[in-house]
């Protein structure tokens, strides 16, 4: 099933889609539902072609129109819709080329969702005069306002300056943004694939988490980056050199963080599979003294060396 489908194929998956969004946003109690939006456009993304996801999009604009308000539409639109997508048309297009890196859609996805919520703070706070960063920022600052009260109450001692925690809250936003953003992905990209493999689109066998790999260049350009921090902070400019060096610090260390856990699901499978219980038993020891240290260590290690010999291309 590579050919792309024509609309009259995909309606049912736009049906369910529209249903998914209309549920989520007027049954409170299941709003989560909203984080799997993405994922029928996904599949929608590598179906069909392009004509058919712009009317596709037109369709289910209309159609929730009548039943949610603007600013909810323009929210789940640029948010979910718009990304899933998009992650879509990059999982068709990489699919499709055998020597690709397979996890590129997951990649893509982060950069895709940082951007729609870019955007989508900048339409909040022009067209609807809201200002989603400020509102966040005064939640957590009320929420830690509040925490500190009762443990103050508790123990009538002041235990903390909650400035403090606010500045760094605030300095560490994108790498929550870049979080967000890669977990969707993986999310997204994995619940797709595992329908595409329902659908019997190509041969997806190999797409699983334990396989996941950064792409090949990952710690040069993490070298490369740190290297420019120093220099720039040698030289006394006016960026922000501080909090953008904890925010590349944060990022690569998520990064390694999950394919390090992937490569322990990798070697946890295989040795299971091979009745080695005991090297299993010796590595969650080294995993559970070394802790999430340990993870980002193996991962960043298997970015350079490729202990599962799964990626295309060696990184240095």
């Amino acid at each position: 099933m590579n050919r792309d489908l024509r609309l009259s194929k995909v309606l049912p998956i736009v049906i369910l889609a529209i249903i998914l969004i209309l549920v989520s946003l007027h049954v409170p109690q299941l709003s989560l539902l909203l984080l799997l939006v993405p994922v029928p456009f996904a599949l929608i993304g590598t179906l069909t072609n392009i004509k058919n996801n712009i009317i596709i999009l037109i369709l289910t604009c209309v159609v929730s129109i009548f039943f949610v308000k603007p600013i909810y539409i323009a929210d789940v639109f640029i948010n979910s819709i718009i990304p899933g997508m998009l992650i879509g048309m990059v999982a068709k297009k990489v699919l499709k080329n055998q020597d690709s890196n397979k996890y590129e859609p997951i990649f893509a996805g982060s950069l895709i969702f940082i951007l729609s919520i870019a955007i989508h703070y900048f339409i909040s706070k022009y067209t609807f005069n809201i200002d989603l960063l400020e509102e966040i920022l005064g939640i957590f600052n009320t929420s830690l306002e509040d925490q500190k009260s009762l443990i103050e109450a508790a123990t009538d001692i002041e235990i903390f300056n909650t400035q403090n925690i606010m500045d760094t809250f605030r300095n560490l936003i994108p790498s929550m943004l870049f979080f967000r953003g890669m977990i969707l992905s993986i999310v997204i990209y994995l619940v797709e694939v595992f329908a595409l493999r329902k659908m019997k689109y190509g041969n997806l066998s190999d797409i699983k988490f334990r396989y996941f790999y950064l792409p090949g260049n990952a710690i040069m350009i993490s070298f490369i980056l740190y290297l420019l921090m120093i220099l720039l902070s040698s030289m006394k400019t006016p960026l922000y050199t501080e909090a953008i060096f904890l925010n590349l610090q944060v990022v690569f260390n998520f990064m390694f963080i999950i394919q390090g856990l992937s490569v322990c699901t990798y070697f946890v499978k295989k040795w299971l599979s091979q009745g080695t219980g005991k090297k299993v038993l010796i590595g969650v020891l080294c995993v559970g003294i070394f802790g999430v240290t340990g993870i980002s260590f193996i991962g960043m290690v298997d970015s350079i060396l490729d202990f599962r010999n799964v990626r295309v291309c060696k990184s240095i």
